[in-house]
């Protein structure tokens, strides 16, 4: 799996910041990469650790991040995330309500597994004119 940063790909795209694929990170990883350059990627990091908190509450199984928040933008507008349920789905029903009511900065989709492979590998994984982009996986 690459590094974050990683030019090991030639069709890595310089705005990008994370090399097309999957890139996994704990949160504490991506605060440091992503997190801290602005107030607001500050804040949006916050976000980030708090639905990352009530996905595992919830029972998601995976949290993939995506959008200008894992680019090189100073201001990122703001921070795609899915995550992936299943059986069992939601272990915290409170927990839940708050994932679908939405978090500042945060455009988060709950999606079974077909709606996951769509996302993370085709709507997630291009740009508008078809180049390749990163994305993150949030390991808790």
């Amino acid at each position: 799996m690459p590094e974050l940063g990683s030019t090991h790909d030639s069709t890595v795209q310089r705005r990008w910041d994370v090399a097309p694929g999957d890139t996994s990170r704990d949160t504490g990883e991506i605060a440091v990469r992503f997190g801290q350059s602005s107030e607001l990627r500050r804040v949006q990091m916050e976000s980030v650790r708090w639905m990352v908190d009530l996905a595992i509450r919830a029972g998601a199984t995976r949290t993939v991040l995506n959008g200008s928040f894992v680019t090189d933008i100073m201001e990122p507008n703001d921070v795609d995330c899915v995550l992936l349920v299943g059986r069992g789905f939601p272990k915290d029903a409170e927990a839940e309500a708050e994932l679908r009511n939405g978090l500042p900065f945060l455009d988060v989709s709950i999606v079974r597994i077909k709606g996951f492979n769509q996302l993370v590998h085709r709507f997630f994984a291009t740009d508008r004119c078809e180049a390749s982009k990163g994305m993150v996986e949030v390991i808790p």
